[in-house]
Parts: C-alpha cells; structure tokens; sequence
C-alpha cells in the first residue's frame, strides 16, 4: 500500500445510518479520505444490494490489501452482502458506532497494516460504552 494511502473503510448500514456516522466523523476529526457508505433501502433485495457494496468497493482505493467492512449488526443484509464478497485480507466488523468509528479513524492514520488497526481499535472497544446510572431490582 502507497504511504498516502489511507486504509479503505466501507460503512454499511440500513438506511442512512452509516452516512450520518460518517458525517458526524467528519464534524469531529475532519475530512476523511479512502472511506465510503452504502445504505441498504426499502425493495432492494440482497443480490441487488451485494451489487451497491461491490460497487462502493471498488470505488476505494489501495483495495488489494484489504478493506474494513463496518456494518450496523450482525447477520442483517448489510452483513450478508459483506460476506458475499469479503476476502480473506478483508476484516468485517459488527455493531459500528461513532465512538468506534472514531478510534478505527485515529488508528488508520497511525499504522498501514490493516491487522494493526483493528487489533488497536478491537482493544479499546469495550472504552466505546458507558453506563451511567442505576438498575432497580
């Protein structure tokens, strides 16, 4: 991968989840660059859907060493549209939120290699959440 080039990150959600992540990111950190969304919509069906995610794939660049896949939740259409496609370089991530988002975006501008980025962001995930209040039994 080119020094220049930043990992590629494809969000993936139902509706416009994922690019109102990806607007909020912007409000917080900035521009970001080799990031795309793809927003699954009333009537599209998964071959049609798998279509859209290929698509906005490969409008990422540096896509031969790998792409992270962030989708809303597990096993939903977004996911299995991922799982039609992922190789075995591409690293597919369930439950995205702005907080992890965020730290995928930090640690993609300090480190090249797709497995350090994750192992970074997977690391600090559980500092994504916090409960403040109490539980009545």
């Amino acid at each position: 991968m080119d020094s220049q080039e930043l990992t590629p990150i494809l969000l993936i959600s139902h509706d416009g989840l994922a690019a109102a992540l990806l607007r909020a990111s912007v409000m917080i950190m900035g521009e970001q660059e080799n990031i795309n969304t793809v927003g699954l919509e009333e009537g599209d069906g998964l071959s049609n859907f798998i279509a859209k995610v290929q698509e906005c794939k490969n409008a990422l660049a540096a896509i031969d060493d790998g792409v992270i896949f962030l989708v809303d939740i597990p096993f939903g259409t977004p996911w299995n549209a991922v799982v039609a496609i992922k190789r075995e370089i591409d690293h597919l991530v369930a439950g995205v939120s702005l907080p992890f988002l965020l730290e995928v975006l930090n640690y993609r501008s300090q480190y090249n290699q797709i497995e350090k980025i994750m192992e970074a962001s997977l690391a600090v995930s559980s500092e994504c959440f916090r409960y403040l209040g109490a539980i009545e039994k």
